[in-house]
C-alpha cells in the first residue's frame, strides 16, 4: 500500500494499482494538477461519470413526466367535476355557493331586487350605457360580491358600465351553468409559441353548457335576446351592428343598407352648427378611382318611413298608450321598492351599531368612542334613506276609465305625438328598430324618387318611394310658390313692395325669417329673375289716379264696382290697369261726375264699356 500526497486534500490510502496507474499518467495541463487524483480522468472514471449523469438525467426526466402526468390527471378530475355541474369558483352576485358546490339564489331580498332591476331596466332602455346612467342619476346602489366569501358577503356601490355589462353577459343569471367560455390565442414568434390575451369563444364552442342548472333571474331566451341586443349596439366603422339609439337627429341610423354594394350606410353631420344629418355609403374607398355609392339627406327619408310605420301601428295605438302608462307606474314602483329595501337595511345596521354600543363598557372610552361614531354614521344613513323615500312620493294611483279614454283619444293621432317637441329621439329610434329590421335604399339613374324596401320584423317586405330633391333644392330653399310669386310681382313693383306683400301673406324665407328688400333681391339674383322695369302700356292704381286727376279712393271704388277693368297678381298686390282702359266711356263718365261733385253715379248697364275681371 502506498500513499499519495496532495496539497489540497487529506492523505488518502490508495490501492497499489491506482498508484502505478497514477505514475504512468501524463502530466495535466497545469502544474497544480500534478499529483492530484481528483483531476485525473481515466477511461473507467469517465464511464462511471457518464453512467451517474445518465441515471440522474433519467430520474429528472421521469420526475418531470410524473409532474406533468399529475397535472393532467388533476385537470381532468377538475373538468369532470365541472361537467357534473359543480361550481369550483366564485359565483356572481345574487347567488351563493353551497358546501356541496351547488349554486343557489341569495336569501337577501335587497340583492335579489337589485339584480332584477338591472335586467328590467335593460329591457326598457335597450342599452347597457343607458342603464348605467339611470342607476347613477337615481343613485340606486348595485351590489358586487366580496372576493373569497363564496357570495356570502356583498359590497354596495354605484355601478359602472363594465359592471352592468358583466352582469348582462353572465349566463349564470339565466339559470345556466357554463364553463370554458374563454380561451387563449397562441401565436408563433421566432420559432417559439407565445400566448396572447384571452378572448370570448362562440357559444357553440363552450366546453360545458347545462341549461336549467339552478334557479335564475331571467330565462335562457331572454339571455339570448340580451346578447343579440348588446352585439347590435356595437357600431363599428364597417360593422353590421346598428349601434345603440343615441341623441343624433338621424332616425334611420343603423337601419339603412346600400342597394348597390350591400354596405351599411353611415351618418355624417354637416351645416354651420354640425346638426344636419345625411346618410352616406362610402363604397370601397380603399380602391383607387372609387367613389361613394350614394349620399342622401335624412329629412324626407325619416319623414316618409315614420309615416309608414305609424300607419302600420295605428290600430295598436290605444293598447300601446295604456301599456306606456303602466310601464311608467311600474318604473316608479320599482324605484320605490329599491329605496324601501335600502331603508330597511340601513335601519338594521343602525340597530346593530346601537347594540354594539350598549354592550361596551362606558369607561372604556377608546372603544366606546369608536362605536359611538359608527352609530352616528348609521343614524345619518337612515335619515338619508328616509329623505329619499319621502322625495319619491307615494305610490301613483292607477289610471281611471276616464283617463284611459282620454289617453286613447290622444293615441289616435300618433303623428302629433311623434312630432311633439318633448318626444325623446332615442324612443323614436327604438320604435323604428322594433318593427323594422332593415331598409334597402337604391337610387335609380335619372329617377325622381328614392326606392326604399322596408324589411319588417314579421318578415313582410314593402316598397316605398320618396321624392328626391331637385338640383338646387334643399331644406333651406324658398318654396316654389314663393319663387313664382316673386317672378310675377317683380314685373309690377319694387323689391320693398314685394317684401311687404310676402310678409302680409305669411310667407317665410327658407331659414324661417321674414322678408325684406335685400332678401328679395338675393332670391331674384339666385333664380335670375329680372328686376322691376317701368312699362308704358299699363299703370298702377296710384298712377291711374294721377292720370285721371282723381283720388285713390275713387279709382279703388271704380275697380271694386268693376267699372274700371284691373287685375291683381295676388291679394295685397298692386292693381294693374291698362292705359287704354282709362279712356273707356264708362270710366270717363264716372270721373266727370266725380269732378262735378256728384255723389250719385249714373246707372251703369252691364255690357256698355264695362269688362269683367274674371
Amino acid at each position: 500500500m502506498g500513499e499519495l500526497q496532495c496539497p489540497r486534500v487529506a492523505t488518502v490510502p490508495l490501492p497499489r494499482e491506482l498508484v502505478v496507474a497514477k505514475r504512468r499518467v501524463e502530466r495535466g495541463p497545469t502544474d497544480r494538477s500534478t499529483g492530484c487524483p481528483q483531476k485525473q480522468s481515466p477511461p473507467y472514471i469517465r464511464r462511471v461519470q457518464y453512467t451517474v449523469l445518465s441515471v440522474a438525467g433519467l430520474k429528472g426526466t421521469m420526475s418531470e413526466f410524473e409532474l406533468g402526468l399529475l397535472r393532467q390527471r388533476a385537470r381532468e378530475a377538475f373538468e369532470q367535476k365541472v361537467r357534473r355541474g359543480f361550481a369550483l369558483w366564485e359565483v356572481p352576485v345574487g347567488f351563493i355557493r353551497t358546501e356541496e358546490g351547488q349554486i343557489e339564489k341569495t336569501p337577501d331580498r335587497q340583492v335579489q331586487q337589485a339584480v332584477i332591476s338591472v335586467f328590467r331596466k335593460f329591457q326598457e332602455l335597450g342599452s347597457a350605457r343607458q342603464v348605467t346612467i339611470w342607476f347613477r342619476e337615481e343613485q340606486i346602489l348595485v351590489p358586487k360580491t366580496k372576493p373569497g366569501t363564496a357570495g356570502q358577503e356583498v359590497i354596495w356601490g354605484v355601478p359602472s358600465s363594465g359592471r352592468i355589462r358583466q352582469m348582462l353577459k353572465n349566463p349564470c343569471y339565466a339559470g345556466t351553468f357554463a364553463y370554458g367560455k374563454t380561451a387563449v390565442r397562441t401565436r408563433i414568434e421566432e420559432g417559439r409559441a407565445r400566448q396572447s390575451s384571452r378572448y370570448r369563444k362562440p357559444q357553440n364552442e363552450w366546453k360545458v353548457l347545462l341549461l336549467g342548472h339552478h334557479p335564475g333571474y331571467i330565462s335562457w331566451e331572454e339571455y339570448l335576446e340580451n346578447q343579440q341586443r348588446l352585439e347590435a349596439n356595437v357600431a363599428l366603422y364597417e360593422g353590421e351592428g346598428s349601434g345603440a339609439a343615441k341623441l343624433g337627429a338621424a332616425l334611420l341610423s343603423g337601419l339603412l343598407r346600400c342597394g348597390q354594394c350591400g354596405r351599411k350606410l353611415q351618418v355624417v353631420y354637416s351645416g354651420t352648427s354640425g346638426r344636419v344629418p345625411r346618410y352616406v355609403c362610402r363604397g370601397d374607398r380603399g380602391d383607387r378611382e372609387s367613389s361613394r355609392c350614394l349620399t342622401v339627406g335624412s329629412l324626407r327619408l325619416d319623414r316618409a318611413v315614420a309615416q309608414s310605420v305609424l300607419a302600420a301601428i295605428q290600430p295598436a295605438g290605444v293598447e300601446a298608450a295604456v301599456k306606456l302608462s303602466e310601464s311608467a307606474q311600474l318604473e316608479d314602483d320599482e324605484k320605490r321598492k329599491a329605496l324601501e329595501l335600502t331603508l330597511e337595511r340601513a335601519r338594521y345596521e343602525e340597530k346593530r351599531a346601537r347594540r354594539q354600543f350598549d354592550a361596551v363598557d362606558p369607561d372604556n372610552r377608546l372603544v366606546a368612542s369608536e362605536l359611538e361614531a359608527r352609530w352616528n354614521g348609521a343614524l345619518a344613513q337612515v335619515a338619508e334613506a328616509e329623505a329619499r323615500l319621502t322625495d319619491a312620493g307615494k305610490a301613483a294611483e292607477p289610471l281611471s276609465e276616464q283617463q284611459k279614454k282620454e289617453l286613447a283619444a290622444l293615441s289616435e293621432d300618433l303623428m302629433a305625438l311623434w312630432n311633439h317637441p318633448d318626444a325623446p329621439i332615442q324612443l323614436k329610434k327604438r320604435m323604428l328598430r322594433t318593427v323594422l329590421t332593415e331598409i334597402i335604399i337604391d337610387n335609380e339613374a335619372d329617377s325622381a324618387t328614392h326606392r326604399l324596401r322596408l324589411h319588417w320584423a314579421g318578415g313582410v317586405h314593402t316598397e316605398l318611394r320618396v321624392e328626391r330633391n331637385k338640383p338646387g333644392q334643399h331644406r333651406h330653399s324658398a318654396d316654389r310658390s314663393v319663387i313664382e310669386l316673386v317672378s310675377e310681382l317683380a314685373k309690377i313693383c319694387q323689391d320693398k313692395t314685394i317684401a311687404a306683400i310676402l310678409n302680409r301673406l305669411g310667407y317665410k324665407t327658407g331659414q324661417e325669417k321674414t322678408w325684406n328688400a335685400s332678401r328679395v333681391a338675393g332670391l331674384r339674383g339666385y333664380h335670375k329673375i329680372a328686376s322691376f322695369q317701368t312699362q308704358a302700356d299699363w299703370v298702377t292704381q296710384k298712377e291711374a289716379a294721377r292720370e285721371l286727376q282723381v283720388s285713390d279712393t275713387v279709382v279703388k271704388r271704380l275697380i271694386r264696382e268693376r267699372v274700371l277693368p284691373a287685375k291683381q297678381v295676388v291679394k295685397f298686390a298692386p292693381w294693374i290697369i291698362d292705359k287704354k282702359d282709362l279712356l273707356l266711356p264708362a270710366v270717363q263718365q264716372q270721373v266727370e261726375a266725380t269732378r262735378r261733385g256728384g255723389h250719385r253715379l249714373p246707372q251703369i248697364v252691364i255690357g256698355q264699356g264695362q269688362l269683367s275681371l274674371e
